[in-house]
């Protein structure tokens, strides 16, 4: 069993297996995961995503990438979206029209937007689930009621697990990203129950944790590396696995 990480003289923990265990889920009605980083792994798939897309610009579009590597297009990316906060929760959007700009810039049709945007969603759907995430779903939802929130947009559908959800929202419907207390009360209202009723699961401190605390949720810190907790708000409970999460349920 790993160090607590964050330790209190005023705290009392239960421990199962690995899982810190703070607060009080006797209440809990509905179960809440975040996507990216809690149910599989982002980086290794945006990353593929966004190489089949720069391979895909390279034979289609070649004055693109003579200017531009894979990591200067997410530079212009990332200032596109400082320079339109408007539409920086909403990273569907954000993405179709930076290339709508790369389009504009380097002379070619707009169609290069959607045809860009639909290929990197085809790769950006093809994730690997943690071992235990599809298991853990399933039994949690024998048991409670299930969603997912998320500042992303992997589509639950294409990657086959929107059966498994009583409800998904997205910063995208919601207009406003994690951790902005409004897109909680978003899935709140969708879900019909009182905060205190409502476990979120994440694997960031600030968007996920913080997030769903700071908005009256239970909170639930999915930490697999062990990290060192970096907040002063803590979270109700901590784990490094999802299979973790029943016994925490008590199911």
């Amino acid at each position: 069993m790993g160090t607590p990480n964050f330790a209190s003289p005023k705290t009392n923990y239960r421990y199962h297996s690995w899982a810190i265990v703070m607060g009080d889920f006797s209440n809990i009605r509905c179960v809440v995961f975040d996507l990216d980083d809690t149910l599989w792994p982002c980086e290794p798939t945006i990353l593929n995503a966004e190489l089949a897309l720069y391979e895909w610009l390279k034979e289609c579009y070649p004055r693109i990438t003579a200017q531009y590597s894979l990591e200067s297009l997410r530079e212009q990316r990332a200032n596109f979206a400082l320079l339109n906060p408007h539409i920086a929760h909403d990273v569907t959007a954000l993405r179709k029209q930076s290339l709508a700009e790369l389009a504009q810039k380097f002379d070619y049709p707009m169609s290069l937007a959607n045809d860009g945007l639909t290929l990197f969603r085809q790769h950006r759907n093809q994730v690997d689930l943690f071992d235990d995430a599809l298991s853990t779903i399933q039994k949690i939802g024998e048991h409670f009621k299930i969603g997912v929130i998320t500042n992303g947009n992997a589509d639950l559908e294409a990657i086959g697990l929107s059966e498994h959800f009583d409800f998904i929202v997205t910063a995208e419907e919601a207009g406003v990203a994690k951790p902005d207390k409004a897109i909680f009360e978003y899935a709140r209202n969708r879900v019909k129950l009182a905060s205190h009723e409502l476990l979120y699961v994440g694997d960031h401190p600030t968007i996920d944790v913080l997030g769903s605390s700071n908005s009256g949720w239970k909170s639930l810190w999915f930490n697999p590396a062990a990290a060192h907790w970096p907040e002063d708000i803590m979270p109700d409970a901590e784990i490094q696995k999802l299979s973790e999460l029943p016994g925490l349920l008590s199911i």
